[in-house]
């Protein structure tokens, strides 16, 4: 079986909703199975499980366990009322909180899905009933969902990490600036948006008092990715043992500091949290076998080829390399994506003197953007159950979003600082 049949089966089997962990598997195996290479088959599930086999993905149940207490333990209430202070009172206000509250959440979940399942419950009918048309209020809710992944602590970080040896220390560094820049330029959508259509603005008044309860029932929450962070940065803990500690920060501050969640209500917690980190493990499983067969084809260095092709400028295959990756993006999970693609567009990437954190954070950045462009568009149809409004119309809403988030992904493209220089002065390069 040629390398063309195997890219074809697995088309069709995306095309057809197959599971993609499934579609990596099957059409590998399928593969190995009618080629000259068919002894090779005994050795894929071997490779399956060495590609679950890294010490760093144990991280990954942990991080999602975390982010499962803090979200079910109504943390993003606090969160979202000190967002309400801070930026509420401008045009256009809820959908500031929105975003804001986005990019403080981010470091808890560190999940697209996550964010919209702990705020667009709140957000999207909170901002119908206050005015603003349902398809805006699902667009902003979709588009600031995709910050949670690119502000660390970010599961598909840690698989980039896993899967091209690159230090997750420093892709959490680099991650934060383009992270925050996301949100900004999303919030500058919104005072423009605000503006032309005369959206309305919280009256929430301020004292000193309220501000420092709500600036201290926030600080509680958000303690936990600045653990996790400066504990990883600063060479206290290995990722794992950063996740370890926030698990258990987790459980003191919703069953001991707030008491929201009971004992009796961990186990659905510890199921969804089981569940969410099986399927990711299989993908990185099944990816792991798709990337050796990739390896046995020698599909690096052809790609390399067809880049060279075209042209051997730093700044344009940079170029092309979005453009593919917005593509894959459109119909590919993000770590599918990373997992079957880093490992040989990052050789790429430093060949042309693109260093792999840089390269890193730009992939992280680019598939995130996918996750608002259909057909796959995952935030796009979770925003759209809570919103009850077609996806037609969310997806022309999301528009000026995409464009913000493009632009941030041409900065970091384009100007290494954005991503370089943190970690370079946190001696992490």
């Amino acid at each position: 079986m040629s390398l063309g049949w195997m890219v074809l089966v697995f088309i069709l089997m995306l095309l057809a909703g197959m599971p993609v962990a499934f579609i990596m598997g099957f059409s590998a195996s399928l593969y190995l199975l009618f080629s000259p290479q068919a002894s090779f088959l005994d050795m894929a599930p071997q490779k399956l499980f060495s590609g679950m086999d890294a010490f760093v993905l144990m991280c990954i149940p942990f991080f999602i366990l975390a982010g499962e207490i803090m979200t079910k333990g109504k943390i993003a209430d606090r969160i979202v009322e000190f967002a309400n202070l801070v930026v509420g009172r401008w045009r256009g206000g809820l959908a500031h909180v929105n975003i804001l509250a986005s990019m403080l959440f981010a470091g808890i979940t560190g999940v697209a899905l996550g964010d919209i399942a702990a705020l667009g419950s709140i957000f999207i009918p909170a901002m119908k009933k206050q005015g603003y048309d349902g398809p805006f209020s699902a667009a902003v809710t979709a588009s600031s969902s995709i910050i949670g992944p690119i502000i660390p602590p970010s599961m598909i970080m840690v698989i980039y990490g896993a899967v091209t040896s690159v230090s997750i220390g420093a892709l959490f560094a680099a991650a934060i600036i383009p992270g925050i820049l996301m949100g900004l330029s999303q919030m500058c959508i919104v005072v423009y948006l605000a503006k032309k259509r005369n959206y309305p603005k919280i009256t929430v008044p301020l004292t000193p008092k309220k501000l420092a309860l709500g600036t201290r029932d926030a600080l509680v929450p958000l303690v936990m990715p600045a653990i996790i962070i400066f504990g990883i940065l600063s060479g206290v803990f290995t990722p794992t043992e950063a996740a370890g500690v926030a698990v258990l920060y987790a459980f003191v501050v919703a069953s001991l500091i707030y008491r929201s969640l009971k004992i009796t209500e961990y186990l659905p917690i510890f199921k969804t949290a089981v569940i969410f980190s099986a399927k990711l493990l299989l993908i990185v499983g099944c990816g792991a076998i798709l990337a050796w067969v990739f390896g046995i084809e020698n599909v690096p260095e052809k790609i390399k080829g067809i880049f060279y092709s075209i042209s051997r400028n730093k700044y344009l295959v940079l170029l092309m390399i979005n453009l593919f990756l917005v593509l894959l993006g459109m119909w590919l999970d993000c770590s599918a994506s990373i997992i079957l693609f880093a490992p040989m567009l990052t050789p790429l990437a430093v060949e042309l003197g693109v260093h792999p954190v840089h390269f890193g954070v730009l992939m992280i950045v680019n598939l995130n953007i996918g996750l608002l462009t259909p057909p796959l568009a995952v935030c796009l149809f979770a925003a759209a159950d809570i919103s009850k409004d077609p996806v037609s119309h969310i997806v022309i809403a999301v528009l000026p979003f995409l464009v913000a988030s493009l632009f941030t992904l041409g900065l970091v493209t384009y100007i290494p600082a954005v991503t370089l220089t943190l970690p370079a002065l946190l001696g992490l390069l």
